[in-house]
């Protein structure tokens, strides 16, 4: 499953969020039919059930976790929730974490305004402020060349190392017929 795209939406007075259908069809059924909202800091995430209770489980902590441990725990945990889409693919969006709230949520890291914008991000989906996306990827567009080789290392299979031979002298009884170091066909232009 790869969430893709972005999608500009309304938050209802309700607080309800509609999934697009065509993220909603990217969804592997066997992770659940709902989400569960995690902070950041300058957007929410809409990571599917089972990949969240997955991830979840794989933090051994033990009976007595470290104090930080369990700070970041307990951070994480108490300000995250369990959202399930009703038929019409719409999840409830807690009240504490819109601006326009009449009891906003002391401890939320990020607020949304009703105009949102969902992005795909590969295992997750990302919830924005419409404003701050578009301030964000035009931040992002200015900065591609600082980031290019980490694309490029996402996308890219590693490099073949079969198709070289190694360095063998000249005389060493290699068996490269030309004696250089690369294999025939590969190497030296002259």
């Amino acid at each position: 499953m790869v969430f893709t795209g972005r999608f500009d939406h309304l938050i209802d007075d309700k607080g309800r969020l509609a999934i697009p259908s065509s993220l909603r069809n990217q969804m592997d059924p066997d992770l659940g039919t709902g989400f569960y909202l995690v902070q950041e800091n300058r957007y929410l995430q809409l990571v599917p059930e089972k990949a969240f209770e997955t991830l979840s489980s794989n933090s051994r902590v033990g009976l007595l976790p470290r104090a930080q441990v369990a700070k970041a725990r307990r951070f994480l945990f108490s300000m995250t929730f369990k959202l399930e889409p009703d038929k019409q693919g719409r999840v409830m969006i807690p009240d504490g974490f819109m601006k326009d709230s009449k009891n906003p949520d002391p401890l939320a890291q990020t607020t949304l305004n009703r105009e949102v914008t969902l992005v795909g991000n590969g295992d997750r989906i990302e919830i924005w402020n419409r404003d701050e996306y578009l301030a964000h990827m035009r931040e992002a567009k200015a900065d591609l060349p600082s980031f290019m080789d980490a694309l490029y290392g996402m996308f890219s299979e590693p490099p073949q190392t079969s198709a070289f031979t190694p360095f063998t002298p000249p005389g060493s009884g290699g068996t490269n017929p030309e004696g250089r170091g690369e294999a025939a066909g590969h190497g030296h232009n002259h």
